[in-house]
């Protein structure tokens, strides 16, 4: 009787929010926004073998701004609140364990179809959950089992549906259409009666779920049903349990230690006085639904009066039915009498007035622009007409529009790293072992105060070439080193990052053993990292090769007559040959022998001093 009678109570408070959803048109709205967003414009109508024409600009002006708020690369950092190195290390291990979660939870995919439900209907939700039982499967698979579901707007259902705030509600119930058999498997292995599970029954799909309707639904023996998930917070954490209209299948259970609902949205803008958002497409309808009707008269005209209308007499004409056959013959009765003029006229056609057309295209120039999507804010530029800054810079200009959107992104994806957190910490009663064998300790992890910030970063390709030309800009002034800028460049850069690593690596190897052929060989381009230039010869002297002056270590560099300067591979033959990868050849011009030293100064350039 219990289980009968809060099966009762939670299947009246879905009625109540279903009632709710009804006053408000919640239904029926959210799914014409959805049929207006993907092109079904003239849903409903009869129109016989007619097929009416569409004009449809909502979709563009949604996708310009769902591109502007999702297309930024997002990265989950945990950071603690205060200076403690305990606390840093555990936070950047779960930087890099949220990571692969974000992966393997495939948010990336997940968070476009976040940001285009709410664009499109208001808002949108996730539900996370950990696959793992809260029971004693936690003591032996101490690894998190991280689920992601989205959940539409009319399958939530609040407590207060006047608070926005999800955490402040007293009950959230999430509706879903499951099959049959799978919610009496689910019943039996919950432990219930034989008595109970028979009363699991398909019902009638009804239109609180999006795009499902009876007919939507594959016809089986056993059908589907409606199973609610009721979910309220207790004291020792939140409480939930699975109920159909007639059974709570799965019991009542506590998550101990979870302090916060596992569902997390994002709604498009704030709505006064409700729970829920107002997306883009709702307030474009009037004019989508305008335009497309000028645009279908027009067309209706065009067929009807655009073109020349025949007018001919049936008593003299043989078969005019081939009036409008290209190159046929046609009979006529007394042509010697009558000219052919008075048996065949054509009328012109009649002038369409323009007021129709400037009024479709008004309408649709002047609803991209109050919604920030016009031409100049689309970014429709010629690339090849203005660099990467300034296409950045006026992107950036007409995202300002965004700004409360692009917040709301930030903070949905803030409040799903918190609920991560506390889904770890309420289920890792043993402790948490991250993905390279790691064991946090539970009570480690429980005290952890942690502050949890969000890196987005753009990806556009724009924004990828302005970091490129940072980059390169900072090379060629030796602001950084090429090793630097090779690290510095993003993953998905044009520059080909992997193969500069791999000459990088393949240097890397190559040094040892050219350190072992001779002492002080030269290394790269100029040898002796650059040390000496053309425009460092000395006096006396006239360049003839590439690369530094013979006499280096390992050069042989040559006084006339006489051995090299250097210990190098040889001595020297009076022409100025020397060892080493790359050598320029010197000539002697009538220059007195000299004497050298090597020195480095304290930045670790290298000279070297002459002396007469």
């Amino acid at each position: 009787m219990m289980q009968e009678k809060e099966c009762t109570d939670i299947w009246r408070r879905y009625q109540a929010g279903k009632d709710h959803h009804n006053r408000t048109n919640m239904y029926t709205q959210a799914e014409k926004c959805h049929r207006f967003y993907e092109g079904d414009q003239w849903h409903g109508l009869q129109a016989g073998d007619e097929e009416l024409p569409m004009l449809n600009f909502i979709k563009p002006i949604c996708r310009y701004k769902i591109v502007m708020v999702a297309m930024n690369d997002t990265a989950i950092l945990f950071s603690p609140m205060d200076n403690d190195p305990k606390k840093a290390e555990i936070c950047e291990a779960l930087t890099a364990f949220a990571a692969a979660q974000w992966e393997k939870g495939k948010l990336d995919s997940k968070k476009w179809a976040v940001v285009k439900n709410a664009c499109i209907t208001g808002d949108h939700y996730l539900y996370c959950f950990d696959e793992r039982t809260p029971s004693e499967s936690v003591v032996t698979d101490m690894t998190p089992r991280l689920k992601m579901r989205l959940i539409d707007k009319t399958a939530l259902y609040l407590a207060d549906e006047q608070e926005p705030n999800l955490e402040e509600q007293e009950w959230i119930i999430i509706a879903e259409r499951v099959p049959v058999e799978n919610v009496r498997r689910q019943a039996k292995d919950n432990g219930l009666p034989e008595a109970e599970i028979r009363r699991i029954v398909s019902d009638e799909a009804d239109e609180t779920q999006l795009g499902v309707t009876g007919a939507d639904e594959v016809q089986t023996d056993s059908g589907k049903c409606t199973s609610l998930l009721f979910m309220r917070k207790t004291d020792g954490g939140v409480a939930f349990c699975r109920s159909t209209q007639a059974v709570v299948y799965q019991p009542m259970q506590t998550i101990r230690g979870l302090d916060v609902y596992p569902v997390c949205g994002m709604r498009w803008e704030e709505k006064m006085g409700s729970a829920r958002g107002v997306g883009v497409v709702e307030r474009l309808i009037p004019n989508q639904i305008e335009v497309n009707r000028t645009l279908a008269r027009r067309a209706i005209c065009v067929k009807r009066y655009s073109f020349p209308t025949v007018v001919y007499d049936q008593d003299k004409l043989l078969a005019p039915e081939k009036l409008g056959v290209v190159g046929a013959s046609i009979g006529v009765k007394n042509l010697n009498a009558n000219p052919v003029g008075s048996f065949v006229q054509y009328l012109s056609p009649a002038p369409i007035s323009g007021d129709a057309a400037n009024l479709q295209a008004e309408l649709v120039g002047t609803s991209r622009e109050l919604e920030g999507a016009g031409e100049a804010a689309t970014g429709q530029v010629d690339p090849t007409k203005a660099s990467g800054e300034a296409i950045k810079a006026a992107r950036d200009q007409s995202a300002i529009s965004l700004n409360e959107q692009s917040a709301a992104y930030k903070q949905f994806v803030e409040d799903l790293a918190m609920i991560w957190y506390k889904l770890w910490v309420a289920y890792s009663v043993r402790g948490l072992r991250l993905a390279d064998g790691t064991l946090l300790p539970h009570a480690e992890l429980e005290a952890l105060d942690v502050d949890i910030k969000i890196d987005i970063s753009p990806i556009d390709p724009y924004s990828v070439l302005s970091r490129e030309l940072s980059l390169e800009n900072a090379l060629a002034q030796q602001h950084i080193t090429f090793e630097e800028y090779v690290e510095a460049l993003d993953d998905n850069s044009g520059v080909p990052k992997d193969k500069f690593r791999a000459i990088l690596d393949r240097r890397r190897g190559a040094a040892p053993e050219q350190s072992e052929s001779g002492a002080g060989q030269n290394i790269g381009p100029g040898g002796a990292a650059g040390a000496f230039s053309p425009e460092g010869a000395l006096p006396g002297m006239e360049l003839v090769g590439g690369g530094v002056p013979g006499g280096l270590p390992g050069t042989g560099m040559p006084v006339q007559g006489g051995a090299g300067l250097f210990p190098g591979d040889g001595p020297g033959d009076g022409v100025g040959k020397g060892g080493g990868n790359g050598s320029r050849v010197w000539k002697k011009r009538k220059a007195p022998a000299f004497a050298g030293l090597i020195t480095k100064s304290a930045d670790g350039v290298t000279f070297l001093m002459l002396r007469k």
